[in-house]
């Protein structure tokens, strides 16, 4: 059985990285496997013996690297709810986008009542783990690269929902980085 960061470095190499059908045959994340490969994304992740919301605070410091382009903290114990979570993540936001760090959240539970999104939907890649992710990225930066995938028509085949879901959730917080 494969450990939480394998199964994240499998996800992005095998669904995240490859040219996606739905979305013109391009990734789902065009900088991911960039990201990858320099070794500028790090994994926390959170065990029996570790809180999440330290391994949260332990990886907006992490951000902060100039190295360092997305931390994800993953936690196996999803005992917290969906809606727990995104309260936390969005306590967090309101915190740390300030400070030019945003968070969010994926549990793996939260599309159970939505309808799927057909682009992150696959056949082909399964983790052998269960968990709960927290993204951290640099916002400005990420803010960036969202205008300029948004000018190259990335978004054009996103679901309207989706996009708000996202995008613009994430420019929701752009008042708080005055």
């Amino acid at each position: 059985m494969k450990t939480i960061t394998e199964d994240i470095l499998d996800w992005s190499k095998n669904f995240i990285e490859k040219p996606n059908e739905y979305l013109g045959n391009v990734p789902v994340c065009p900088y991911a496997a960039k990201a990858r490969q320099d070794n500028a994304l790090k994994v926390l992740e959170v065990t029996k013996n570790c809180n999440l919301i330290d391994k949260i605070v332990e990886g907006t410091k992490l951000i902060q690297d100039p190295k360092t382009d997305i931390v994800i903290v993953a936690c196996t114990d999803i005992e917290i709810t969906v809606e727990e979570l995104n309260i936390l993540i969005h306590g967090y936001n309101v915190l740390f986008v300030p400070q030019d760090i945003y968070l969010m959240a994926s549990h793996p539970y939260d599309d159970e009542e939505d309808e799927p999104v057909e682009f992150l939907e696959t056949d082909d890649w399964e983790p052998d783990n269960d968990f709960l992710m927290v993204l951290i990225q640099n916002y400005d930066k990420l803010e960036r690269a969202s205008d300029m995938m948004r000018k190259k028509g990335y978004y054009d085949k996103w679901p309207l929902d989706y996009y708000d879901g996202t995008v613009n959730k994430r420019k929701s917080y752009r008042r708080y980085r005055l």
